[in-house]
């Protein structure tokens, strides 16, 4: 898990955590970093959830206690973003949106398809933001298909905000 950011964008605080263990599966983990940009601050986070239902369930509510954590002791809106593994309608997926706001179903680009990335028939990554951030748009990225399948199995997802002023 990682946040990376770009160079208009500055790091005032970074920090992981390691989700709660399932005995038998794979240890996850939460990425933040409070970023600042053109005197927005966001508290963002990087997730990967696990393909058991229980644990990608609880995983999805501990890492939003967590980022909803940094970013009130650091005065940010919540940015969350990474592979759910599971379809929209699923209980994980609608705990993020109801918590904070489904920036592709906010302001769609494209089709928003993000799995298998050579064939991509489901929409199991995303990007959820605290309400009160204008989603301009959600969508996947620019870029030769040969280039995106080659990097991940995963297509990527962009979302272009705008929050403060």
């Amino acid at each position: 898990m990682a946040v990376l950011v770009g160079r208009r964008a500055r790091v005032l605080h970074a920090e992981s955590h390691r989700l709660r263990a399932f005995l038998g599966l794979e240890r996850r983990a939460l990425a933040v970093a409070v970023v600042q940009a053109e005197g927005a601050r966001l508290a963002v986070g990087s997730l990967h959830l696990d393909l058991s239902d229980p644990a990608r369930m609880h995983h999805a509510a501990e890492a939003v206690a967590l980022l909803e954590d940094v970013a009130a002791r650091h005065g940010a809106a919540v940015v969350l973003a990474g592979d759910v593994n599971e379809h929209p309608h699923r209980p994980a997926w609608r705990y993020l949106a109801g918590r904070l706001s489904d920036c592709y179903a906010v302001a769609p680009k494209g089709e928003g398809l993000t799995f298998p990335a050579a064939r991509p028939s489901a929409r199991i990554d995303g990007v959820f933001a605290a309400r009160g951030t204008h989603v301009v748009s959600c969508g996947g990225v620019d870029a030769a298909i040969a280039d995106l399948t080659g990097a991940s199995d995963h297509l990527p997802v962009v979302a272009e905000l705008r929050v403060g002023h």
